[in-house]
This record gives C-alpha cells, structure tokens and sequence, in this order.
C-alpha cells in the first residue's frame, strides 16, 4: 500500500508539472498533442525482485495496449493486457521406474509462473518524447495447478515507468516506446515483482 500511494503521489506532481510546463511552454512539440489514438504491441524482459527471486529470478511477456491522448495536454489514457511469465532458477528433475527400482530420471524441466494482467492508467509526458507512465488493475493466475506458484488466483497489480517515445515516421502516426518499469502482483509475503525493459511499437488507429 506504501508503494501504490507512493507512485500516485508521483503521479500526481508529474501530471500538474507537466500541465505547468507545457501550458508555460505551447510551441513545444509534445508527442501526443496532436495524434490519433494507437493501437501497440510489444514485449519486455526483466528479474524479478523481492522475496520470489530466488525462485522465479527471470521474467517476461508481452503486451498489448490502447493509447487514448487527451487533446491540448501531456496526458494520454491508457488501457493495456498481455502475458506476463517467471521462470524458476533451477530445473527439476522426475525419477523413471526401472526393473523395479526408482533410479535415473528421464529428463528436466523449468517450472513458469504464468498471469494475464488487465489494467488502465496514465501515460503523462513530462519532456518531448520523454514520459512517465503509471497503471493498475488486476493479474489472473492462468497457471494449471495455481497452487503451485502463488496464493492468489487473481490479484491486484500495479507498475510504475519510465521512457522515451521513438518517432518512426515524419507524420507521427508511428513510434516505438522503450524504457523501463516496475510491476508488482501485491500477495501475501511480497507475490510476484519485477523489474522490466520493454519495447511497444504503437500504430495509428486514423
């Protein structure tokens, strides 16, 4: 609860800094002032933190999203799903039954922690091509046996982000956002975090 009332306490200074600069400043060329809605779809790989890293430390997935501007502003609404997944250290070995003894194994495998997060938030440009991004909703487990993994079939989710708009072309209509950002699957006992890199290329919708 400290870190989601923290990431809306800075959420918060960022919007109002950002309304302040740019009203302050009108012939800056915010990204987002004069396009279209976008569809975008990308990926992001990362670690996990807290106290699953030492089980699941890798992390990735992928993502799609809709990216709403709000007209003569820094701020764009955002909608945003995909597929989020962790990935245990260590492989797992099962033992075969042979001549009527348990020896050997026939093989290993990797355990993944696997979730469908479903959120909306905010995307607030505090610089030209430079944002900030914030969002919340809520993570389904998809696991087969969630038992397994986690405590929680479904729980809250939030992330908090940082990154930079890449024009691909002259009208605008398309770009790449990369940056980084912090998730967190709130669950008893600290659930899943991660830090993550992402890429999302967003197409327009007109």
């Amino acid at each position: 609860m400290k870190k989601l009332l923290l990431l809306l306490t800075v959420l918060f200074y960022a919007v109002s800094g950002a309304f302040a600069q740019y009203y302050n400043n009108v012939n800056r060329n915010y990204v987002n002032n004069a396009n279209a809605p976008k569809f975008g779809i990308g990926f992001n790989t990362g670690f996990a933190v807290g106290p699953v890293s030492p089980y699941y430390p890798f992390a990735g997935g992928v993502t799609v999203d809709f990216e709403l501007p709000i007209k003569k502003s820094p701020v764009s609404l955002l909608v945003t799903s995909g597929y989020t997944f962790y990935v245990s250290g260590n492989s797992y070995y099962y033992g075969g039954y042979y001549g009527g003894y348990y020896g050997g194994y026939y093989g290993g495998y990797y355990y993944t922690a696997s979730f469908i997060p479903v959120q909306g938030g905010l995307k607030v440009y505090v610089a030209p091509q430079i944002f900030l991004e914030g969002y919340a909703g809520v993570s389904f487990n998809v696991n087969t046996y969630p038992r397994d993994y986690t405590s929680e079939p479904n729980a809250f989710i939030y992330d908090a982000g940082i990154g930079y708009s890449i024009p691909l072309s002259y009208t605008g209509k398309t770009k790449m956002d990369v940056g980084a950002v912090y998730e967190n699957r709130n669950e008893p006992g600290g659930g899943f975090c991660q830090i993550a890199f992402k890429a999302i290329w967003h197409f327009s919708l007109r």
